[in-house]
Formats: structure tokens, sequence, C-alpha cells
């Protein structure tokens, strides 16, 4: 679950810091494009929030939820 969160939490950051930013939000002179192309990576490689939910909840209850 704790990788669940972080990728969740980290997503939701960058999210954000593009958001508060506005258009500067996309350019290089802050770097805030660069974290969140970053964490897509780092997301997609650990896989999202639901998958990991999922695979949490197989080695909790024994019960798979997919095939």
């Amino acid at each position: 679950m704790g990788k669940a969160w972080v990728s969740k939490a980290m997503r939701e950051t960058v999210s954000l810091g593009r958001e508060l930013l506005g258009g500067n939000g996309i350019v290089n002179d802050y770097g805030v494009m660069k974290a969140f192309c970053d964490m897509e990576g780092v997301y997609t490689y650990e896989g999202s929030y639901d998958v990991n939910t999922l695979v949490a909840g197989r080695e909790l209850t024994g019960f798979s939820a997919f095939k």
C-alpha cells in the first residue's frame, strides 16, 4: 500500500505545482514540467494506484479481483 500511496501523492503534487504556475508550469525555466514528466515515468513503472491497491487487497484477503 505504501507504493500505491506514494505514487498517487507524487502525481497529485506535481499536478498541483503545474496548476499553480499556470502557463509557466510547462516551460523549462521552473522545472515543474521536468518533474511532472519524471513522475509520469515513475507512476507508469511502479504501476498505477488502482493496480497496487488490487494487488494489496489480494494479498490481504486471498481473493483476486482480476484474473
